[in-house]
């Protein structure tokens, strides 16, 4: 037996007739950014007159003016303003709906996410060598500090600072530490174990926002070191620990630097040690990845070979 319900259906009806035509949204959104029609339709690739069509086609479904007209250009009304707010919501809502699909549509390219640093200072030598032994193995790298959606992004996974949502995958990549190091020619022929004398040199000072309280600090180190009645030099200070480690290298100051990304620069001796005192990083990194990811051919595969030390 069908069972119909008329009125729900019916009141469905109206309210699809009732939405506005959505290249007239797109053009009121843009003729608002602009004021001035001539500027909209140079920006969208049409005539100013298909503008002018497109606006007063919605200012009659809506009912109601949505621009004062001036040989300046146009100005929103009142209303305008107020119905702009609920114009940009409503394509900015179809855009994440689309970006969701996206992410749904099969590729053969692994993207992963992660931080600046970790990207230059630690995966991509360990992304190219990978690629070398698995040619058949596409991989992008983003670099970013956003975090990522991945409801919204076709990301396949990100290397986080920390775990993030608990539906998500969290496989252990390493726990990082800091080393007190500098540039040879910063020390100028010093006792690397001379620490009196080492710690009048600048201290570069590395600043995480809302994650500096699980980066272990200048403050934290002199103590351990029998220092803390000592407060830190002051110094060049950096939101990146690439640019951080750039800055020691210069002979700039003295650094506390994550063993994991400084240590080409000591291999090269670009970075010298300058004491056997390290501190932890208070969170570990982590490949995080939806299940989704499971199923993608050769994802597995790479997730493997990123958490193998030797790849």
């Amino acid at each position: 037996m069908n069972v119909t319900f008329p009125n729900i259906e019916k009141q469905l009806d109206i309210i699809m007739l009732k939405l506005p035509n959505l290249n007239s949204l797109i053009t009121f959104i843009n003729a608002a950014q602009t004021g001035n029609f001539a500027k909209t339709a140079k920006a969208l690739c049409i005539t100013p007159a298909a503008v002018s069509q497109q606006i007063k086609l919605l200012e009659s479904h809506v009912e109601t003016l949505l621009f004062e007209r001036s040989k300046q250009g146009v100005e929103l009304t009142q209303a305008g303003h107020q119905y702009l707010y609920f114009a940009n919501q409503a394509v900015e809502s179809l855009q994440r709906g689309q970006a969701s699909l996206d992410q749904l549509k099969p590729q053969s390219i692994f993207t992963l996410n992660t931080l600046p640093s970790v990207a230059s200072l630690w995966l991509m030598p360990k992304v190219l060598l990978i690629m070398e032994k698995h040619p058949d193995l596409e991989i992008r790298v983003e670099a970013s500090h956003s975090a990522v959606d991945f409801s919204l992004s076709r990301c396949d996974a990100t290397i986080s600072f920390g775990k993030q949502c608990a539906s998500l995958n969290h496989d252990f990549l390493f726990q990082d530490d800091v080393h007190l190091v500098a540039s040879p020619s910063l020390i100028n022929g010093m006792a690397q174990g001379d620490l009196d004398a080492l710690l009048e040199k600048p201290m570069i000072h590395i600043d995480w926002g809302d994650d500096n309280a699980f980066l272990p600090n200048w403050q934290d180190w002199l103590t351990v070191a029998g220092y803390q009645n000592r407060q830190p030099n002051k110094g060049p200070q950096f939101n990146l620990s690439s640019m951080a480690i750039d800055a020691a290298i210069q002979g700039k100051g003295l650094l506390l630097g994550q063993g994991l990304f400084i240590q080409n620069a000591l291999r090269t001796g670009q970075l010298v040690s300058l004491s056997d005192i390290t501190l932890s990083l208070r969170k570990a990194y982590y490949l995080t990845y939806p299940d989704r990811t499971k199923k993608k051919a050769g994802a597995m595969v790479l997730i493997e070979q990123l958490k193998n030390e030797e790849s």
